[in-house]
Formats: C-alpha cells, structure tokens, sequence
C-alpha cells in the first residue's frame, strides 16, 4: 500500500492506495510546530479511523508547497511504512514531463502531480485549474508539453485578507452556495467570493482554450470550493478532487520501476 501525502499551506491531504485504486483520502490540518512523530501519529490515527491497516504501508510519496514542513512529513511517513521507501516529489524525480517553462527546476510539485495525472487520463490540449492556497492554471498543449501557468490568490487566503483588511467587514467562512444578491455584509462577502471566482475562472479558462486551440480539456481539482465552483461553470469543466494524489501515485510507481533497471 502506498500513502500520498500533499502539504499545503493550511491542510496536509493524505491518500492511500493499492494496486492504483484510491483506498482511502483524508487530511489534517497543518501545525507549523508540530514534530515528526507527531504527525506521524496524527496520520496513523486518521487512517486507522478511516479503516486503513497502515501496517501494510510499504511506500510513500510527498508533494509540498511549505519547504519548511517537507523534511519533517518525510521522517513521519518514514516512520509509518514498513520495507519502503519515502519519496519527495522535486529534484531528481523521473515525471516524464516536457517542461518549457522558464526554470523547469523551480516548477511546483503540485504542478507536476496534477499534471501527470491528467496527461494519464485525457488527450492534450488541457488545461489544469487546482484550488488550493493560491487557484492556478496550467497550459498543456496538443503534444502534451506544459507551456505556461497562472496564479491567483486562493479564495479562502483572499477571504481573509479581505476580513482582516477592512475594518468594517466581519470574518465569514466560504460558502458552497450563496445568494448572488447578498443582503448581508456576510452574504455580499460570499456572493463576491463564490461568483467572483467562477467568473474569473471561466474568463481565464477561456483565454487559455483561445491561446492553446484545438479541442481544449479543461480538468479542475481540489476541495470544496472546486466543487462548488464547477458546478457554476455550466459543465464545461470536468471535476477531478483526487487528481493530485492519483499524480502522487503514478510518480511513485514511475520511479520504483526505473529504479529497478
């Protein structure tokens, strides 16, 4: 069984797979001052919680977006698997990819997970939007090259900012679904927050789909503000939640069968 683990700058998501079927997902939340072994307890309790025997846990692989977490998530997975070995996505890894962009060293791993995965499953040209501390997109055109990227504020990270930023507004939690015409400060801040987004996320999509041409995939991951965000796109965009941690798994496998030539 091999676990994925993607750290985030608010949750660490996990995943458990065997034989490329997706067990199990869950997550924590990230504690800048939490120790190794303390996350590895935390993820032993979450995955036992949700069924799973993490005595079988012979391999493990790593995506992060925090540097500062990366070395101590992996003394914690190695901690968890028995025989394995932990694998940080990033330097040195086989993916397979062709990668023109500028400094195709400093590409995030979370790019290239959710990028392998996709190529796995649909024919180029794509594009990837991934909801997450910052909602970005990525280009990948007809010969399945990553060409180009885009970064926007994460709209729970924007939330915030705009709560703490404005002295009037009051702290409001992301809503799935909200009134388009808001008739509360809290509502307003939803309606632009939810409505705001999908609009920004069709307008860029479509830019994208005009530059790349050709008949355009676009493949959307995440949580729950994807999934509340596609469902307002009017169903051009397919929705992927495990698309990160299916890429985590096939870099794995990727890896451990080019190790063994």
């Amino acid at each position: 069984m091999i676990l994925t683990v993607h750290i985030d700058n608010r949750v660490i998501s996990l995943g458990c797979y065997e034989k490329a079927e997706l067990l199990v997902s869950s997550s924590i939340a990230v504690n800048p001052l939490g120790t190794a072994d303390q996350y590895a307890a935390e993820i032993q309790q979450v995955l036992r919680f949700r069924g799973i025997d993490t005595d079988a846990i012979d391999g493990a692989v790593i995506s992060s977006v925090v540097p500062a977490l990366t070395s101590r998530l992996k003394q914690a997975a190695d901690h968890l698997i028995n025989g394995g070995k932990t694998l940080t996505v990033g330097a040195g890894i086989k993916t397979g990819l062709d990668i023109r962009w500028d400094s195709a060293a400093s590409v995030g791993s979370d790019f290239i997970c959710n990028a392998v995965a996709a190529l796995r499953e649909f024919t180029p040209p794509l594009v990837v939007v991934h909801f997450a501390g910052a909602t970005t997109f990525t280009a990948i055109d007809t010969h399945g090259a990553l060409v180009g990227k885009s970064i926007l504020p994460g709209v729970e990270e924007s939330m915030a900012h705009l709560c703490q930023s404005a002295a009037q507004l009051p702290e409001v939690s992301f809503a799935a679904k909200a009134p388009l015409f808001g008739r509360s400060t809290a509502d307003a801040i939803r309606s632009g927050v939810l409505y705001g987004t999908t609009s920004a996320v069709e307008g860029m999509v479509s830019r994208y789909t005009e530059m790349l041409g050709g008949s355009v995939t676009t493949v959307a991951t995440g949580g729950e503000v994807a999934r509340a965000v596609v469902s307002l796109c009017g169903g051009g965009i397919l929705f992927r939640p495990n698309l990160l941690h299916d890429g985590l798994y096939l870099l794995y496998e990727k890896n451990r069968q080019e190790s063994k030539k």
